[in-house]
C-alpha cells in the first residue's frame, strides 16, 4: 500500500507543473466569462485565439526544441537527450517542459488579467475611482514582486503580477458601474448595400445579443423583413413584439406602429390594415398627443385601395400659371371630367373636409374642381381664402394660392376688377416672391389695356389718302 501511495505521490509531483498550468488556464477562462458580460471585446473566440497563440503554440515549440528532434537544433538542455530514450532523460525532458509551461502559463495568465482589468476600467462610468484604487493598492504588490523574483528569478515575475492583478480585477467587477454596450450596425448596413440580406439579418441579430432591447436594431430588422424579404407578416410580428417590451417607451411605440402603417400602404396598398394598426396605437396611448396624431392620420387615410392608387397617381388638372402668357391657350391636357364625375369628386373632398377642416390637399383640390371643372370661380376663391387664412403654410405657398386666384379671375368672362385687386394684394402682402414680380408685369398689362379701351383706336394717316379724297 505504501508503495502505491509513493507511486501516486511521485506521479503527482511529476505532473504538478502541468496541473498548476491547467489551474491557471481554468482561472482565466472563468474570469473571461465574468468579464465578458461587461466588456464585449472579451469574447469566447478572442480567448480561444489568445490561448492558442499564448500557450499551445509556444509550449509545443519549446517541447520540440527541448527534445532535440530537429536535425539542426540540439536539445536546449544537453543532459536531457532525445525523446524516446528510456529512463531518466525522458523524465528530465518531461519536468523541463512542465516547468517551462508553468512559467509560460503564469505570464499568460498575468497578461490576461491585465487586459481584463484595463477593459473593465475603460467600460466603467466610475473609472476615475477604479484608477485611484488601483494606484493606491499597487505599492502593496511591490514586496510580493520582489519576493517572487528573489526566490524564482525572472520566472517568478508572472506569478507576482498575477497575484497583483487578480484581486484588482475582482475589485473592479464588484465596484464598477458599467456603461451600456451600444450595438454597432455598420456591418449589417454594408451587407444590405451589397444585397447579402441573409448575412445582414444574422449581423443584426448578433448585435442585438449585446443589447436585446435596442429599439433601432429591432426596427432595422423589421425593415429588412418588410422591404428585402417581402415578408410583411414577420415584420409586423417583430414590431408588435418590440411594442410589448417593457423598456419600449410610448414615443417609440408610436414610431414603430406608424412605420408599420406606412409599410401596409406602401407595400400592400392596404388602407384597412393601416387603419387597424393606427387604431391599435390609439388604444395603447389614450388621451395623449400621440393619440391625436394617430387620429389625424386615420382621418386622412383613403377609404379603399383604389382611392390610394388614385392619390399616388392623381388625374392631372389644367392649371394656368401667372405669367406673361396668361390667358393664352395652354398645351393639351387630360380630358375634362364630366359633370357627374366632377360633382362626385367635389363631394368626396367635402366629406374629407368635414372630418378634417385643416386638410390642405382636399381643400385645394376642391377649389380647383370648382374653378376648372364646374366654372364656379366664386366658390373656388372662397376655398382659396380659407387656405390663405391658415397659420401653418408659409408665405411662398400663400403667394402661390393668391396667384392662382388671380389667374382664374383674369380669364375672359370673369371679374377683371377683382383680378386687379387680387394682383395688388399679392404685390402688397408678398412683395419678395416670384409671383409678386409676375403680378406686377400682369397688372401693368391690364392697366395699359384699360387705357387703350378708354381712348379708343387711333387713326393713322395713309400716304396718298388726301390726294384720293381731293380727286374724289
Amino acid at each position: 500500500m505504501w508503495a502505491a501511495f509513493l507511486f501516486l505521490f511521485s506521479v503527482f509531483l511529476w505532473c504538478l507543473p502541468e496541473l498548476t498550468l491547467a489551474g491557471l488556464v481554468g482561472l482565466v477562462f472563468y474570469y473571461r466569462h465574468e468579464v465578458g458580460g461587461c466588456a464585449s471585446e472579451f469574447s469566447r473566440e478572442w480567448l480561444r485565439r489568445w490561448f492558442r497563440r499564448g500557450i499551445i503554440i509556444p509550449w509545443v515549440l519549446w517541447a520540440l526544441a527541448s527534445a532535440g528532434r530537429a536535425p539542426l537544433l540540439p536539445p536546449l538542455v544537453p543532459f536531457i537527450g532525445v525523446v524516446g530514450n528510456s529512463g531518466k532523460p525522458v523524465i528530465a525532458w518531461w519536468l523541463q517542459i512542465g516547468i517551462a509551461g508553468l512559467a509560460l502559463g503564469s505570464f499568460w495568465a498575468a497578461g490576461s488579467f491585465i487586459w481584463f482589468m484595463s477593459g473593465l476600467i475603460r467600460r466603467a462610468k466610475n473609472n476615475d475611482d477604479l484608477l485611484i484604487s488601483a494606484i493606491f493598492w499597487s505599492p502593496v504588490a511591490i514586496p510580493l514582486v520582489w519576493g517572487f523574483c528573489a526566490l524564482f528569478g525572472w520566472a517568478g515575475l508572472g506569478f507576482a503580477v498575477l497575484l497583483w492583478t487578480w484581486p484588482l480585477t475582482q475589485y473592479c467587477l464588484n465596484t464598477a458601474h458599467f456603461r451600456d454596450t451600444l450595438p454597432m450596425y455598420s456591418r449589417a448596413i454594408g451587407k444590405i448595400k451589397f444585397g447579402k440580406y441573409a448575412e445582414a439579418e444574422m449581423a443584426i441579430i448578433s448585435e442585438l445579443e449585446k443589447c436585446e432591447t435596442d429599439f433601432d436594431g429591432w426596427m432595422m430588422l423589421a425593415d429588412l423583413y418588410a422591404h428585402q424579404f417581402r415578408d410583411l407578416s414577420e415584420a409586423e410580428k417583430t414590431i408588435y413584439d418590440l411594442c410589448s417590451e417593457s423598456t419600449t417607451t410610448l414615443s417609440q411605440v408610436s414610431i414603430a406602429l406608424h412605420k408599420l402603417a406606412d409599410w401596409h400602404l406602401e407595400l400592400r396598398h392596404n388602407p384597412a390594415a393601416a387603419r387597424r394598426v393606427l387604431e391599435d396605437l390609439c388604444a395603447r396611448v389614450p388621451g395623449t398627443h400621440l393619440e391625436a396624431m394617430a387620429r389625424h392620420r386615420i382621418r386622412g387615410l383613403p377609404a379603399s385601395s383604389e382611392e390610394l392608387i388614385e392619390q399616388k397617381n392623381p388625374r392631372p388638372i389644367a392649371m394656368p400659371a401667372l405669367n406673361e402668357s396668361l390667358g393664352e391657350p395652354t398645351e393639351p391636357s387630360a380630358p375634362k371630367l364630366t359633370s357627374q364625375e366632377a360633382t362626385a369628386a367635389a363631394n368626396q373632398c367635402v366629406e374629407k373636409l368635414k372630418a378634417d377642416p385643416n386638410d390642405v390637399v382636399s381643400r385645394e383640390k376642391l377649389a380647383r374642381l370648382f374653378a376648372e371643372e364646374m366654372q364656379r370661380v366664386d366658390l373656388a376663391v372662397e376655398q382659396m381664402e380659407l387656405l390663405i387664412g391658415m397659420d401653418e403654410p408659409g408665405p411662398g405657398k400663400k403667394a402661390q394660392w393668391l396667384a392662382q386666384v388671380a389667374a382664374w379671375q383674369v380669364k375672359p368672362g370673369n371679374n377683371e376688377e377683382r383680378a386687379r385687386e387680387t394682383l395688388e394684394r399679392l404685390i402688397s402682402d408678398y412683395p419678395q416672391t416670384p409671383q409678386a414680380f409676375a403680378a406686377q408685369r400682369r397688372l401693368g398689362l391690364i392697366k395699359a389695356q384699360a387705357r387703350i379701351r378708354i381712348k379708343g383706336p387711333s387713326i393713322k394717316s395713309v400716304p396718298g389718302a388726301n390726294e384720293k379724297e381731293v380727286a374724289g
